[in-house]
This record gives structure tokens, C-alpha cells and sequence, in this order.
């Protein structure tokens, strides 16, 4: 009886507790790191992976790749089989193909794929779901296995998943039914389970700020240029130190980010393989001795050691591609040569866009500070290339330096980043490191008719006569909550108030409120072609019209007024909508948001 009592006390002690748990689903490679309550510093990354050849198992990473068996068994990272048939690159399809450059949705590895898909009937959010339900269960089981169950089974989740800031915002809304059917979102003993969402960028940058705290070399009002280099994306964010102690930043310029990332320069090179094999001998290759050399010769050999420099590289021909009267004369294999110039043309039209996006973020930061940031900060996995380093350094004038460490640290930032971000906005970070503001990307608001004012507006807007109001009216005029370029404080809230009206014989409402976007600066007055939907908030419970409050027209006609507000919130690169009625915020499962893709 003793020890059931005690039992009982220890899971009432960590009743309390949260384990946050962050992910960095990436394109290539996906990343996982956790910690628990005020335990930030020990913030620990997910290891030990499944695999089939016991390589690389304990690396901080895993592939992106997933492959469907018989029976309805898949297996994933790099329990993957090389032979085996195999999804990679699935991440990008979680935005559709509109969204994508041209050059992306011409891309090889985007149409196989897309063909994987079709051939064994999935989805998008099915792959994804698939892949994270694996991921999470391993990691589920290394938490467990270092902090112990009973911490486990009494705490409360915190699920951070971090997302390119360039995705438009319905990918969200896609990641996170992916997440839901993945199983991460399942009921349990502690408590509902909270996910949240971070930029890549800025998660990135938190770990990067972590990592400088306490230089002696950082003062106020300097700035520097975080540039996140992803398998798929390259994200780039700029920040200016407000002070020291506590470091404290703000995004000093609005960021930018392309497709430009690693898996293109990948791509190059196998086209330039092909064109060096010529398409016969190519063609003659399987996909496991494609994959083989790949890995070998350029993924291991080539692209992690080149850093600009003048030699030649000599890469054995397979003898699958040759004929039998070669195989007969030959008694060594034949080779083709790559030269620095020929592996300059691989990583250069990437190189280029990134530098584009960097040297963008140079000048407007001058024009706006009247210095140079001090520090250009590579991180991502594709921030760890030698060759890019190289080509940034040669490019910058006056005294700016390029940072780039070795080691983890790189490829880890995303989702150490998204952990201190969890962390510091649940009160529970031990780091001083601070964000006060970030930099919209967009214009979000709401559509409204206001009475009609012959002053303010224009023959292109709409005027009609309101029954209900008694007065002519102009349609569809925009109501901004934030507009593009606007320093948003980090707990920036910001709330609209709404009227509806109902006539008498109206029996029940279910009230529906659209968002709308815009990247036009300065965003339209008016709902027109530049103004996008965002997303639909629809009430699921539905109201007793008869219980609300009456207002009366003009002309004594009795109404009944609905008056609700929507609150907009910013957190993370992301923003949040919740609707308040009666002074209260109505819960989640009573509202429901449906984002578009425009």
C-alpha cells in the first residue's frame, strides 16, 4: 500500500511537466530534438536510428525516404534498403504544384515522386503521415529510454514542427492533419497534446543566438544575416541586437527565402554523370548502382570536400554500361574525368541564387542601418558546404565575415531552435536569448462594407443600398490586421470587432468570417485581384438567434445583432486566428479554420 501511495505522488509531481519536442522535417533529411521542464540546457538530439547496414545510425539525422512492402509494411530512413523502391523528396508535395517554380515541378526527382504516389494510391498527407508516425515513434521510444517512463506517461507534449517561411499558410494546415493522422496528436493521461509551428529560418536563428550569447565581440544595433540552407529551401533572416544583456533581436529587414537548396545541386550532378556516361551507358545502370555511386563518388567523395579549388577527379565506369566487345578488350575499368570547372557548373546556379537573396539582404540592410550586418551565418545541412562558403567569402566587400561551423551544429539548428522557441513561450527557457520582433511578410485582414463616403472611395469600388443598416454602403473594402513590412511584437495580438444581423424569423446562426492575404506593399483598399483568401473560420456550434440582443434601424425595423471578435496573433513566422464571443475565447473544437490554396 506504501508503494502505490508513492506511486501515485510521483506521478502528481510530474503531472506538471512538459516535454517539448521539436522537428525539423526536411526535404533530405530530418532532424529531432527534445528536452523537458527548465531542462533547456540540456537539451539532447535524437540518435540512434534504425538501419539496414548499421551505417550512419547514430548520426543527428535521418533520411526523408520511405518505401511501401507487401502486406501494408513500409520501412523508412535508413532502414531503406538502397535496391529497394523508394519516395524521396515527398516534402515538397505538401504544397501543390502551382506553388512550385517551374524549374522544380520539371524536376526529375519531383516527378518520380509524384508517379510513386500515384502507382500505390497515396496522398501527399498520407507519405508525410507515414514517414512522421515512424519518426515519432521512434523518437517517443528514445525519450523514453532516456528520461524514463513515468516522465513520459505524466507529461504534457509540445510538439514544434518547423516549415519553410516561403510555404504559403495552408501547408500548415496540411502538416498538421498529417501530424494528426500520424498518431502524434492521440489522446493522453497528461493532458491534450500541443502542436505549434516555427519558420525554419527562425528557428534556425534562435540556435544560432543561443550559440553567440555572452561574445564580447556582439554590441547594440548590430546586425547580422542567418541564412538557412535546407536539402529543399534556403531561407535567409536578419536581425539587429536591441541589447546585449539579455541578448535581445529584432528581424531588422523583411526575409527571403527560394527553392534553391542542396537535393538541385544533387540533381546537376547526376545530369552531369549522365551527359559524361553519355545516356547509353547511363541508361544501362540500375537504380541501386546509380544510387551506390552517388553516395560514394559525390554524397561522400566530391560535394563535401570541394571548395573551389583546380583538380580532376576520375570516377570508374560501372561495367554494367558497357558492351560485351568493351568488356572483352578491357582489363581495367574505363573512367571519365570532372574537372573544377565541370563541378563549379553543378554548384554554381545555386550558389548564385543564394548569394542573389544574401547580397538583397546586404543592401537593404545598409540603406536602412547605414552599415553592413557584421556577421553572414551559414547553417543547414547544405550550410555546411565548403564551396559555398568559399564563394560568399569571395563576393563580400568591407568587413563583414562569414561564420560556419563544423560539426552537428549545423545541421541541428532547426530543431534546437524550435525547441527554445517552445520553450521560451511556454516561460520554461533557461537561455537569455530574446526575439522582440519579427517583420511581416504578408497583409492580413478581413473584408468590411462601411457606410458610403464619396471622399474616400473610388468608381472601381461597389456602392449598394442596405435594407437592414437604412444607408448606401461600399462592398468588399479591406480591414487590414497587419500589413506587409510591419514590426510585429512577439506576443503581437491584435482583435477586430464584428456585427452581424439576423431578422426575427431567423432561428439559428452559424456565423463564417473569411482572412484574406496580400503581398502587394501597400496592400489594396479593396478586395481585388492582388488580395487572396487565406482561410475560412466557420463556427461549429450553431447560436440561438432569438437570445441575442436586438438593435433597431432607422426605419424601427427590430434586428438581432451578433457581436463577436477575431483576434490575430503572430508567433514564429506564423500567424493564429481565435474568435472571442462574450468577452470569451471560444475553444478550438467549437471553431474551425479551413485554409485555401489560392
Amino acid at each position: 500500500m506504501a508503494s502505490d501511495q508513492r506511486g501515485t505522488a510521483n506521478a502528481a509531481s510530474t503531472s506538471t511537466s512538459t516535454i517539448i519536442i521539436g522537428i525539423d522535417f526536411g526535404t533530405t533529411y530530418s532532424r529531432v530534438a527534445f528536452t523537458w521542464s527548465g531542462k533547456t540546457e540540456k537539451m539532447e538530439v535524437i540518435t540512434s536510428w534504425d538501419s539496414e547496414l548499421h551505417l550512419s545510425s547514430d548520426e543527428e539525422k535521418t533520411p526523408t525516404v520511405l518505401a511501401y512492402g507487401s502486406k501494408g509494411k513500409s520501412t523508412w530512413g535508413y532502414a531503406v534498403p538502397r535496391d529497394a523502391e523508394q519516395v524521396k523528396w515527398f516534402k515538397l508535395l505538401l504544397i501543390d504544384t502551382k506553388d512550385l517554380p517551374e524549374e522544380v515541378r520539371a524536376s526529375a526527382k519531383i516527378k518520380a515522386a509524384r508517379e510513386y504516389l500515384r502507382k500505390h494510391n497515396k496522398t501527399s498527407i498520407e507519405v508525410i503521415a507515414l514517414f512522421l508516425r515512424h519518426l515519432w515513434n521512434h523518437c517517443i521510444q528514445r525519450i523514453t529510454e532516456t528520461i524514463g517512463r513515468a516522465l513520459v506517461n505524466f507529461s504534457k507534449f509540445h510538439i514544434v514542427v518547423t516549415l519553410p517561411a516561403i510555404w504559403p499558410d495552408y501547408a500548415r494546415a496540411r502538416m498538421r492533419e498529417a501530424a494528426s493522422v500520424a498518431g502524434m496528436l492521440g489522446s493522453r493521461l497528461a493532458g491534450e497534446t500541443e502542436l505549434t509551428f516555427v519558420s525554419e529560418p527562425e528557428a534556425a536563428a534562435l540556435a544560432t543566438l543561443s550559440d553567440m550569447e555572452g561574445r564580447q565581440d556582439i554590441k547594440g544595433s548590430d546586425s547580422f544575416v542567418v541564412v538557412d540552407c535546407g536539402g529543399g529551401t534556403v531561407d535567409i533572416i536578419s536581425y539587429e541586437v536591441v541589447k546585449t544583456r539579455p541578448l535581445t533581436v529584432k528581424e531588422c529587414v523583411k526575409g527571403q527565402g527560394g527553392l534553391c537548396g542542396a537535393v538541385f545541386v544533387d540533381e546537376a550532378f547526376s545530369e552531369l554523370l549522365k551527359k559524361k556516361f553519355t545516356i547509353t551507358k547511363w541508361n544501362k545502370m540500375s537504380d541501386d548502382s546509380r544510387s551506390r555511386l552517388l553516395h560514394d563518388e559525390w554524397e561522400h567523395g566530391i560535394k563535401p570536400q570541394f571548395e573551389g579549388r583546380e583538380r580532376t577527379w576520375a570516377i570508374n565506369i560501372p561495367w554494367e554500361c558497357l558492351d560485351k566487345k568493351s568488356l572483352t578488350s578491357m582489363n581495367a575499368l574505363p573512367k571519365v574525368a570532372l574537372t573544377a570547372n565541370d563541378v563549379k557548373g553543378v554548384f554554381d546556379p545555386v550558389v548564385n541564387k543564394i548569394w542573389s537573396m544574401i547580397q538583397d539582404q546586404i543592401t537593404t540592410i545598409k540603406a536602412k542601418n547605414a552599415e553592413d550586418p557584421k556577421y553572414i551565418i551559414l547553417v543547414g545541412g547544405f550550410g555546411r558546404c565548403k564551396y559555398l562558403l568559399e564563394s560568399i567569402k569571395k563576393r563580400l566587400d568591407g568587413p563583414k565575415e562569414v561564420l560556419q561551423s563544423r560539426g552537428a551544429g549545423p545541421w541541428t539548428a532547426i530543431c534546437r531552435g524550435a525547441v527554445i522557441h517552445a520553450s521560451a513561450s511556454n516561460g520554461l527557457s533557461s537561455l537569455q536569448v530574446q526575439i522582440r520582433s519579427r517583420i511581416s511578410r504578408a497583409s492580413y485582414g478581413t473584408t468590411v462594407d462601411p457606410e458610403w463616403d464619396a471622399k474616400k472611395h473610388k468608381k472601381a469600388d461597389i456602392k449598394y443600398w442596405s435594407e437592414n443598416y437604412q444607408s448606401w454602403r461600399a462592398k468588399d473594402q479591406m480591414e487590414w490586421f497587419l500589413k506587409e513590412g510591419e514590426d510585429i511584437s512577439v506576443k503581437h495580438q491584435v482583435r477586430r470587432a464584428y456585427n452581424m444581423l439576423y431578422e426575427i424569423w431567423q432561428k439559428t446562426c452559424q456565423p463564417e468570417q473569411s482572412i484574406y492575404f496580400s503581398t502587394v506593399a501597400p496592400p489594396s483598399a479593396r478586395k481585388d485581384k492582388t488580395v487572396k483568401k487565406l482561410c475560412d473560420i466557420k463556427w461549429d456550434t450553431r447560436i440561438d438567434v432569438s437570445a441575442l440582443p436586438t438593435w433597431t434601424n432607422p426605419l424601427g425595423t427590430v434586428l438581432h445583432q451578433l457581436k463577436y471578435e477575431i483576434e490575430m496573433t503572430s508567433s514564429g513566422g506564423s500567424v493564429d486566428f481565435a474568435v472571442y464571443h462574450n468577452g470569451k475565447r471560444q475553444a478550438s473544437k467549437n471553431v474551425q479554420i479551413d485554409y485555401y490554396s489560392n
